[in-house]
């Protein structure tokens, strides 16, 4: 955290296109790139130091202490289109029996003081400060006559979530307000307003922006338009869970298929394994379980074992030379994440990529996977693992690059030369 007036200039001398000269009483920051500068009094910034050092972090973005908190939001929604239709001005709601205020508006300045030390400190600031300054520049209306921190709120375009008690109060409990108060506005208003605990929340997951070449050949391959679909449904969408699902769903495309023609060879082997015999009533019957054991019917509905179909699939359709490399190339730290991390809300195995046992590798990928899956799909209360939505966001995340690159092996693999 910024702790006095030299942190501020080194943090701020980080940012592309922007210079900061410092004077006696005074800070002037030059951008540029929008032809603009600020100049900022050291004893506002101070002031905004001094009230963050009295502030606790909890996660990456919430700013609270005893009395108040205030939390980053973001709106499923296109936000200031629809919020405006709604609230001419900042919405402000009090509990007075309580003792309450609920203030859902542009951030305090110490807010946005802490927020952009924090995106400044973190792997994401290049990625987010290059987006906005991009929108800013088509956008330069409104923008000449801005103080600095006025400008920075409409530069990043970030609400907060404010809360304000009269009585002492633990960050859970403010927590716990602060999630039922935005449950009443997507109840009432049908606008989804969600707390952003984590910084790679503010920009789109790296994965989505992968570029492969400037220069785009026309196709030599016909590719299976069901799994393109689902394909770029995950690429368009911000949504973590919605994005490994549709990624899945490219995968098990193939489940059925492959699940009997595996069931079929196992039986074409058995009965004409040398020492098979129909003949012997115990040969029949250890032929009838194995059966048995790989399928079963419920309500009319032929069953199978889907994590063994997965399996099958990534074995058939997979070169594991070629996700490790895509992996590497993308992360180096990935490999070694997968090994050591087993996923906590699944209990997803973690992947030992170094195993000579290839079939070994691909069994826990596909533990890792279809327990992820199971646990988005299945949210019951109860005894098993499950995923919960924006509280596990963050550690989902790191599984989307081992699932696209996944899916495009199996796409490019199942796909036919153009003739």
């Amino acid at each position: 955290m910024i702790e006095n007036i030299k942190d501020f200039k080194d943090r701020l001398s980080k940012l592309p296109n922007l210079s900061v000269v410092e004077e006696k009483n005074k800070l002037i920051l030059n951008c540029e790139r929008l032809n603009k500068s600020w100049e900022i009094e050291k004893s506002l910034i101070d002031g905004l130091i001094e009230k963050l050092k009295r502030k606790k972090i909890k996660d990456e973005t919430i700013l609270y202490d005893e009395y108040s908190y205030e939390a980053l939001v973001k709106f499923e929604t296109p936000l200031p289109i629809l919020f405006r239709r709604f609230f001419e001005e900042d919405l402000s709601k009090e509990d007075p029996a309580n003792g309450i205020v609920y203030e859902l508006s542009k951030p305090t300045d110490e807010y946005l003081l802490f927020i952009l030390d924090a995106l400044i400190e973190s792997e994401y600031w290049k990625d987010i400060f290059r987006f906005f300054l991009l929108r800013v520049i088509r956008e330069r209306t409104g923008m000449e006559k801005t103080e600095f921190f006025e400008f920075l709120s409409k530069f990043l375009r970030i609400y907060t979530l404010k809360i304000r008690s009269r009585e002492p109060m633990s960050s859970d409990r403010f927590s716990k307000l602060a999630t039922s108060f935005l449950f009443n506005l997507s109840y009432n208003l049908d606008i989804a307003v969600i707390e952003v605990r984590f910084l790679h929340e503010l920009a789109r997951s790296k994965i989505t922006r992968i570029r492969r070449s400037r220069e785009i050949e026309p196709p030599r391959r016909i590719y299976n338009p069901d799994l393109v679909y689902h394909y770029q449904m995950a690429i368009s969408t911000d949504s973590i869970p919605l994005q490994f699902l549709s990624f899945y769903h490219v995968i098990e495309h193939f489940f059925y298929d492959i699940y009997h023609e595996d069931l079929i060879n196992t039986i074409k082997a058995k009965i004409t394994s040398p020492d098979f015999s129909y003949k012997r009533k115990r040969d029949l019957e250890n032929l009838i379980k194995l059966i048995s054991q790989k399928i079963k019917y419920k309500d009319e509905e032929l069953l199978y074992n889907e994590q063994e179909a997965l399996y099958l699939t990534l074995k058939k359709y997979v070169r594991l030379d070629n996700l490790i490399a895509k992996l590497r190339e993308y992360d180096e730290s990935l490999i070694e994440y997968y090994q050591k991390n087993k996923v906590s809300f699944s209990k997803g195995a973690s992947i030992n990529f170094s195993l000579s046992d290839t079939e070994n590798i691909f069994r826990q990928i596909a533990d890792r996977i279809y327990k992820t899956r199971n646990s988005i799909v299945h949210s019951k209360e109860g005894g098993k693992p499950r995923y919960v939505p924006f509280r596990n966001d963050k550690e989902l995340t790191m599984e989307i690059p081992l699932i696209r690159f996944i899916a495009e092996e199996i796409i490019i693999n199942t796909s036919k030369v153009i003739e």
